[in-house]
C-alpha cells in the first residue's frame, strides 16, 4: 500500500507543529522545538554549510600562520657550520686587509692579497645566501647591497659585481699605471681596504654578525670560537680537536706584556712630539720597543694559539712599516724585533714620529687594537681601557678590541 506525496507533506507538518507546540524549554528537560526548526531551516537552504565552510577557512589560515611562524623561528635558530666557517675564514681575511702595506711598489703583492681577499668573500657570501637560516641569509643580503654600494670603486680597480653575487678581478686594471700622470689604483685601494670604515672593515664585521647567527652565538674573536681555519662544513657538535683547546689556555704573562706595551703606545700618543723634547721622545719610543720585543718573544711562543697567530700579525704590522720607522732610526730585525739607533733617532725629524703615533687612523691606532686583541686572547675575553684616536689626534673613549663582540 503506498503513500501519496500529499499524506507525507501532511505528515511533515503535524511532526513540524508537534515540535513546536511540545517543545519545553531546557529547564523541564523538553526540546527548544523552535532552535531546531531553525537549525534544519539553515541546513535546508545552505547557509548552515556555508558558516562552516567560512570557518574552518578561518581556521585554517589560522593554523598556516602560525605553522607559518613557527617554521621562521625555528629557521633562525637553525646551526650553519658551513656559513659560520666561510665567515670565521672571510673574517680572518678581511680583518688583516688594513695591515697591508699600501705603496706602488707592492703592487704585486697587493693583488695577491685582494685576490684572496675575493676568493673567501665569494666562498663566504655564496654559502651564507644558501643557508637555511633566515638571520644568516638576510645578513647576506645586508653584505651584498652594501657591497653594490662600492661597486664603482671596484670597478675602478678592475673588480667586478657578477651576476651571482660573487666578485671577479682582472690583474691588469688592477696594476694598471695612468701613462700620462704616474697615478696608480693604490688610493682607491685604501679607501676600500684599509681603515675602520673601510668596505674591507665593515664586511668583516658583518662575517662576525653572521659566525654568531649561525653557530652557537659565540663572537668570531671568541677563544670558544669552533670554526677557525676550517673551509668546509663541519658538524655543529662536532668535539674540539687538540689544536682548537689549545685557544682556550691562558697566558697571564703574555697579557701583562700585552698591558705594559699597550701603556707605552699610549703614552706616546698622548706626549708633545717635537724637535725641542727629542730626549723624552727618545726615552719613551726606547721603552715601547723594549715592551714590543718582549711581547713578540713571549708571544711567538704561547701555549695560547691565537695569542700566538695575533703576534703574527703584530710583527707583519711592524714589518710592513720598516721603511717609516727607518726614517727614524729604528731597524725592524730579521725575527721582527726592533732596535734603535739613538743618534739616529735624534737627528730625525720628530714629525715622522708625530705622524706615526698621533692621529686618526695612525699607526699606533691600529697597533693598540692588535695589542688588544693579543690581551683579550690570552686573559680569555677581558679587555684593556683600549682607546682609539679622535680626527684632532686625540684619544676617544673607544673599546676597539670588542666592537665586534658587541655585534648582535
Amino acid at each position: 500500500m503506498g503513500i501519496s506525496l500529499s499524506g507525507l507533506n501532511s505528515g511533515m507538518g503535524d511532526v513540524y507543529s508537534g515540535l513546536l507546540s511540545s517543545g519545553g524549554s531546557s529547564s523541564s528537560g523538553g526540546f527548544d522545538g523552535s532552535s531546531l526548526l531553525s537549525d534544519y531551516a539553515s541546513i535546508k537552504n545552505g547557509s548552515y554549510g556555508k558558516m562552516m565552510k567560512a570557518y574552518y577557512a578561518k581556521q585554517k589560515a589560522i593554523d598556516e600562520e602560525e605553522s607559518s611562524a613557527s617554521e621562521a623561528k625555528k629557521s633562525q635558530k637553525t646551526k650553519d657550520a658551513a656559513s659560520a666557517s666561510a665567515a670565521r675564514k672571510f673574517y680572518e681575511t678581511a680583518s688583516k686587509m688594513s695591515n697591508l702595506d699600501y705603496s706602488e711598489g707592492n703592487i704585486d703583492k697587493l693583488y695577491d692579497e685582494v685576490s684572496a681577499f675575493i676568493k673567501d668573500y665569494n666562498s663566504f657570501i655564496t654559502t651564507a645566501s644558501k643557508s637555511k637560516n633566515s638571520s644568516v641569509q638576510a645578513q647576506a643580503d645586508a653584505l651584498n647591497d652594501y657591497t653594490y654600494q662600492n661597486y664603482k670603486l671596484f670597478a675602478k680597480i678592475g673588480i667586478t659585481m657578477n651576476s651571482d653575487r660573487t666578485l671577479s678581478i682582472d690583474e691588469d686594471t688592477f696594476k694598471k699605471v695612468n701613462e700620462k700622470t704616474g697615478a696608480t689604483n693604490v688610493p682607491t685601494m685604501k679607501t676600500l681596504f684599509q681603515g675602520n670604515n673601510s668596505f674591507a672593515s665593515r664586511a668583516a664585521d658583518r662575517a662576525s654578525k653572521i659566525y654568531r647567527t649561525a653557530g652557537d652565538g659565540e663572537a668570531v674573536t671568541s677563544s670558544k670560537a669552533k670554526y677557525a681555519g676550517t673551509t668546509g662544513s663541519v658538524s655543529a657538535t662536532d668535539s674540539i680537536s687538540k689544536k682548537e683547546a689549545s685557544k682556550t689556555v691562558k697566558d697571564d704573562s703574555a697579557a701583562n706584556l700585552a698591558n705594559a706595551l699597550y701603556k707605552s703606545v699610549n703614552n706616546l700618543g698622548n706626549m708633545e712630539i717635537n724637535n725641542t723634547n727629542k730626549n723624552k721622545v727618545y726615552d719613551a719610543v726606547s721603552s715601547m720597543i723594549k715592551d714590543y720585543n718582549a711581547l713578540i718573544k713571549k708571544g711567538s711562543e704561547s701555549d695560547n694559539s691565537n695569542v700566538k697567530n695575533q703576534t703574527g700579525y703584530l710583527k707583519d704590522l711592524i714589518n710592513g712599516n720598516k721603511n717609516a720607522f727607518a726614517k727614524m732610526g729604528i731597524t725592524v730585525n730579521s725575527d721582527k724585533s726592533l732596535s734603535i739607533d739613538e743618534t739616529k733617532f735624534k737627528e730625525s725629524d720628530m714629525s715622522n714620529v708625530k705622524n706615526m703615533f698621533t692621529g686618526a687612523y695612525s699607526f699606533a691606532e691600529k697597533m693598540t687594537d692588535r695589542v688588544n686583541k693579543i690581551y683579550r686572547y690570552a686573559t680569555q675575553g677581558e679587555s684593556l681601557n683600549a682607546k682609539s684616536y679622535t680626527n684632532q689626534g686625540n684619544y676617544g673613549a673607544v673599546d676597539t678590541g670588542t666592537i665586534l663582540d658587541a655585534i648582535t
